[in-house]
């Protein structure tokens, strides 16, 4: 008996580890598509951002949201000063703006994370496959210049 219960004990905390760890990682994800479409305005980018978000958890979702006022906030702030950026910056700001509301306007169903999930795949297979796999690199790997 005490052995089934110290059983038990591992693998939920196994679950739990990697439960832990594929949330940090879809984290990742979402921060890199978020550097990516803050840098080139690239639609795919947008909807991994909205598909990542979708899969997550709520807790989840609102720090992603609060990733995506952060970047837009430090972004506006740095090209202040710029006139050569400031259409660029302007542009990702509205943009972060309408991203964040979108992530936070409802509970997500299983129906609507497919959904999502197949918009992502019909315009970048490579970013769903990225996705599933909780894998970050993949924009750095498609644009290195802009992870250096």
């Amino acid at each position: 008996m005490n052995l089934i219960g110290a059983a038990l004990l591992v693998l939920s905390a196994v679950y739990i580890f990697k439960k832990k760890s594929h949330g940090k990682r879809i984290n990742a994800y979402f921060c890199n598509a978020v550097r990516l479409y803050a840098l080139t305005n690239e639609e795919d980018a947008r909807i991994a951002i909205v598909t990542a978000a979708k899969v997550a958890a709520k807790k989840q979702r609102g720090s992603m949201v609060k990733y995506l006022q952060s970047m837009a906030s430090d972004i506006k702030n740095m090209s202040e000063n710029d006139s050569k950026l400031k259409p660029h910056t302007d542009k990702f700001v509205e943009s972060s703006i309408e991203l964040a509301e979108e992530i936070s306007s409802k509970e997500w169903t299983i129906s609507d994370i497919t959904k999502q999930k197949e918009e992502l795949g019909s315009i970048n297979s490579e970013y769903l496959v990225a996705l599933d796999k909780a894998d970050s690199t993949i924009f750095a790997k498609k644009h290195p210049q802009l992870f250096k």
